[in-house]
């Protein structure tokens, strides 16, 4: 195996230079965005405030769709930075997103050397929907990082002919893959033992299941998951169980319609089986349109297993089988959402990376190759001279304003990824891969980080809950209770994390209400106004605030008493 030479220390520097940027930025110019961030952040604010670790709740009422290890994390969080922020609550998931990098790194190092290595990495943090998590206040960054932790522990060990270090990957890895159980349920198990399962079935090596001793790995989980469930069941006796394992377990995972026949409350994001052949693609952009190739490359003579002990094959074969078995196991679920597809992010950069370092070792490509690179440049090209038009556009969409003078560093990174676009284009006509790949990797950089620092604080005039909580604060007493009608998660989520205030949440607007002398409030999140104009019927609300969130949703404020004129 390769270790941390010159030349390792080299690339995983520039892995950072490049790395350490991207997941920075954008971490602190924009409040949390629906629909999963305020939800999240504000389960760690409760917990943070109660000081009750088993048992996540949003709004004071258990929230049991995860376990609480990211919970618990944000609730840590915050306590070390004195506060509750926004700001803060997107540390965790930053710090998660790049150790998972690292991780990939040293064990692509491991395998087929420095330059895979660093090639991997980037990749993966610059995946569109990695990168977008990478920014979001979710859970799902903890659980990747510790399925790709179980994972790497697995071939590490699986490799290595010291069987003392083998033995302890294994332990590890049971640690790892209980981690990943507590950061999103049973799928951080599931996935990562269906991939080790297949690449021993391809490798036609079973003995090795004993070698892994799969009752120390039982024994391991009880003794970590028993005190959670023993606190679980202590609160609330079998109801909590019943949540968790059956409601946002066995629901999630069966087909659709059998899931309702269990409980008419099941679980949403219902989609059928092919549903990831085109999310995925979407997903894994802007390097999904070197999917074919990358594909051809790992099932091709040069990317098969033709000798067993050849290190870069057998990481290949690896690779393929965590990638496969991860997204059948996904498909199969009936739930389905492109967040899901985090886990398995890792080998398919990992092969990916591989075929570009077998693109630059031969500095040759069929012609199908090149329908492909020259798709990639050309679409980098087009992005670099839309960067300005599309700022401007997004500014006068959104702002309702066009700066005087367009900023000097909008027209400069335009211009540098246009050119380097171009540059890539000279260097994929000249044949000079490694140089080609170098400037496709720079562009999609740049147009991340210009996303990060101009894009983001744009949108977040349009999906931001700050504005209208900060009205909240303004009008309603303190001495006043905050009703909600009908609440989502959403809203149940933001209000409280932004005024410190909880909710009262109602489903009926009664009579009670109706016939109250004394101001009350209550707020909706409508949905193409259907609430607004229910509301409004009844004749005794007033609207104080109204502010439109996203293409069809509005945050509304009403109370009893019209608004004070100024």
């Amino acid at each position: 195996m390769a270790h941390l030479n010159k030349q390792t220390l080299k690339y995983l520097l520039l892995l950072f230079i490049v790395v350490v940027p991207l997941f920075s930025l954008g971490i602190a110019n924009h409040g949390l965005w629906s629909a999963d961030e305020p939800r999240v952040a504000e389960i760690g604010r409760e917990m943070a405030v109660a000081g009750n670790w088993a048992v996540p709740t949003l709004n004071r009422r258990p929230f049991l769709e995860e376990p609480p290890l990211y919970y618990g994390v944000l609730a840590l969080t915050f306590k070390a930075f004195g506060g509750v922020s926004d700001k803060a609550a997107r540390i965790p998931s930053a710090l998660f997103a790049f150790a998972t990098v690292l991780v990939l790194f040293f064990v692509a190092n491991s395998i087929f050397g420095p330059r895979v290595a660093l090639l991997s990495g980037l990749i993966l943090a610059t995946t569109g929907e990695y990168f977008r998590v990478a920014h979001w206040v979710i859970v799902d960054n903890a659980l990747t990082f510790f399925v790709v932790s179980t994972m790497a522990l697995f071939i590490t060990g699986y490799l290595s002919e010291n069987n003392r270090k083998k033995f302890l990957c294994y332990v590890l890895i049971y640690v790892a893959a209980t981690l990943a159980f507590y950061s999103k349920g049973f799928i951080g198990i599931v996935i990562p033992g269906l991939s080790i399962l297949a690449f021993l079935a391809m490798e036609r090596n079973f003995k090795e299941i004993i070698r892994m001793r799969l009752w120390l790995g039982v024994l391991i989980f009880l003794v970590m998951t028993l005190p959670w469930f023993i606190a679980l069941w202590q609160q609330a006796g079998t109801e909590h169980l019943n949540v968790f394992f059956i409601h946002n377990h066995l629901q999630r995972f069966l087909p659709a319609g059998m899931a309702e026949s269990i409980s008419a409350d099941a679980s949403g994001h219902h989609h059928p089986f092919y549903y990831y052949v085109t999310e995925f693609p979407n997903g894994f952009l802007p390097w999904s349109i070197l999917l074919i190739p990358v594909l051809c490359h790992a099932f091709s003579k040069s990317g098969r297993l033709s000798d067993l002990s050849f290190l870069p094959a057998k990481g290949r074969l690896f690779a393929k089988c965590w990638f496969f078995a991860g997204i059948i196991f996904l498909s199969i679920a009936s739930t389905k959402r492109t967040l899901y597809l985090m886990p398995i992010f890792a080998p398919i950069s990992l092969l990916t990376a591989s075929y570009i370092d077998f693109t630059i070792g031969s500095n040759s490509l069929n012609k199908t190759e090149k329908i492909f690179h020259w798709i990639f440049n050309i679409l980098l090209l087009v992005i670099g001279v839309a960067l300005t038009p599309v700022y401007l556009y997004l500014k006068k969409t959104y702002l309702q304003t066009l700066p005087a003078n367009l900023p000097l560093s909008v027209l400069v990174t335009s211009v540098l990824v246009t050119a380097i676009a171009l540059a890539g284009a000279f260097y994929l006509q000249r044949r000079n891969l490694a140089r080609y790949w170098i400037s496709i990797s720079l562009s999609i950089v740049l147009v991340l980080i210009f996303t990060l620092v101009f894009i983001v604080p744009i949108l977040d005039k349009y999906k931001s809950f700050v504005p209208f909580c900060a009205q909240v604060t303004a009008l309603v007493p303190t001495d006043q209770s905050l009703y909600a009608y009908q609440p989502d998660e959403t809203l149940r989520g933001a209000i409280p994390f932004y005024t410190g205030r909880f909710l009262v949440e109602t489903e009926e607007i009664g009579k009670d209400l109706l016939l109250k002398k004394e101001p009350f409030y209550i707020m909706i999140r409508d949905k193409r106004e259907v609430m607004t104009k229910e509301l409004l019927h009844k004749g005794n609300f007033h609207i104080l605030v109204k502010q439109p969130m996203g293409s069809d949703r509005t945050l509304v404020l009403f109370s009893n008493r019209p608004a004070r004129k100024p």
